[in-house]
This record gives C-alpha cells, sequence and structure tokens, in this order.
C-alpha cells in the first residue's frame, strides 16, 4: 500500500504536486482519498469509481452523494439570489470557511451531463443539489484544476458507512484504503475537535440547517451577526457566555479528576 501513498517516507506534503497526483488518478477513473478539514474522504469522478467506492465503504444503493467542489462550481450550478451568493462567497472565502451548501440547481449544465442517469439521481434529492467547499490549500488547488478542464467530483467519508468521521489515516478501515488508488496522508485534521461530526449542511435557499455538524456554531454566530439570519443553537458546541463557562469548567474539572487521563 505504500508506494500509493503520498507524501513518499521521507519527504513532506507539496500542495501543487500532491493535487496534480490527485487530479490524473480522478481522470483516470481512480479513487482518491484524501484529506479535508473535516475528516478524510474517498474522491471519485467516474461511474466505476464511484460504484467502486460505495462498494468499500458497504453503502446501500441508492444512498445520497454529494459534490466537492469550489466557489466558482456552486455558483455555476447553483440557483440562488446574488445576496446569498454573496453571503456563501463571505463565509468561505473571506472567513475561511467550510460546509455543504444545498440549493436548486441548473440542471441543464454540461458539467452535470457527464454523470450517469443513476449518478445523477443519486445526487440531487428534491429537485436540490449539495456541493460541499472546503478549506485548505489541496482542496482549492484540485479544486482548480478540475474547474479548468469541467470535471466534476463526487465525495464521501472515508468510513465504512455509519462508523463516523475519520481524522487520520492510520485510523481509516483497510478496505476502505484498499480501495482507493492513491492516499494522500497529511496527519491529524483540523476539525477532530468536534467528535467526529461530519460538515455542516445548509439549505441556503430556505435558509435551514439541514446537518448540524463541524464548526456549525461559528457558521450560526456569523449568520446571524452579518445577515439577521436565525438558526437552531447547536446542543453540544455554543458561542452562548454562560455555557460556554460552564464547558470551560467541566473541561478543567475533567482534566484534574484522576484517571480521566
Amino acid at each position: 500500500m505504500q508506494s500509493k501513498v503520498i507524501p513518499t517516507l521521507g519527504s513532506h506534503p507539496n500542495v501543487q504536486s500532491d493535487a496534480l497526483s490527485i487530479f490524473n488518478v480522478l481522470q483516470a477513473g481512480g479513487v482518491a482519498l484524501v484529506p479535508t478539514e473535516v475528516g478524510y474522504a474517498l474522491l471519485a469522478s467516474s461511474a466505476e469509481a464511484i460504484q467502486k467506492a460505495f462498494a468499500a465503504k458497504r453503502r446501500r444503493p441508492g444512498h445520497a452523494q454529494g459534490v466537492i467542489g469550489t466557489y466558482q462550481l456552486h455558483r455555476a450550478l447553483h440557483l440562488l439570489h446574488d445576496e446569498k451568493l454573496e453571503m456563501i462567497r463571505t463565509l468561505h472565502q473571506d472567513l475561511d470557511m467550510s460546509f455543504g451548501i444545498v440549493a436548486p440547481f441548473r440542471a441543464d449544465h454540461p458539467v452535470l451531463q457527464q454523470l450517469t442517469p443513476a449518478t445523477l439521481a443519486n445526487t440531487i434529492k428534491d429537485r436540490t443539489l449539495g456541493i460541499f467547499i472546503g478549506g485548505g490549500s489541496l482542496l482549492a488547488e484540485l479544486g482548480r484544476l478540475n474547474d479548468e478542464v469541467g470535471q466534476l467530483v463526487l465525495g464521501s467519508s472515508a468510513n465504512l458507512t455509519g462508523t463516523g468521521q475519520k481524522f487520520r489515516i492510520e485510523d481509516i478501515d483497510q478496505e476502505i484504503k484498499d480501495a482507493a488508488d492513491i492516499i494522500v496522508d497529511y496527519g491529524l485534521q483540523r476539525y477532530h475537535i468536534y467528535g467526529g461530526r461530519p460538515s455542516t449542511i445548509i439549505d441556503f435557499e430556505h435558509m435551514k440547517a439541514l446537518r448540524i455538524g463541524s464548526s456549525y456554531e461559528l457558521l450560526r454566530e456569523r449568520l446571524h451577526k452579518y445577515w439577521g439570519v436565525e438558526l437552531p443553537e447547536d446542543p453540544l458546541y455554543t458561542s452562548n457566555s454562560d455555557i460556554g463557562e460552564k464547558r470551560k469548567g467541566e473541561i478543567a474539572e475533567n482534566r484534574t479528576t484522576p484517571g480521566t487521563g
């Protein structure tokens, strides 16, 4: 397996080179196991690669899947008013946030025509399309390469279905690794602090939280602060100062309690 892992032993990450290697694997119809802020993910572009990734995850047929892309791809595909597009741009580009966007889409857009009818049917739900726009330089460079040639990439978390996000290559099940044609090991990923949560997903047409995930409390506060949007509070992670202080106290107590590690 080591031969398909980058960076190779003794070397370090190189975003431009690593993104190009991933891009080439995807173009050749392969599966890539890559790091994202919200955990490692399996990426694929061809119908065969998508099926291979889903089989490795033991995911049932017909399960929904999402596009992994850039703000530019989202803007090209999603049908939203300009103020919503600017809201998303600000959150993603100016405030460096990663999240999933669900919104109506341009069904006749050429980039969607590369999907088989079955794959497209599993990608859309209730006439909406989900696109994850991730942070970090690797996804940004990979997204740029994909956009240049109009390559659409679908992705899913690199874990057996129902077992939660994985934030280190060492923690990923072997059958998931075996399904990948390239594995990019960038170590522990940023949002491991959320206890295995996946990405947050927002329906931007109706301004509803479809999934409370990593960094939801940050997204919620910023949507309220700058645009007056009201979303439900996260029951576990909050920007409320009183609850925040309570959590700090609980953490401090755990640190001083014998046997807690």
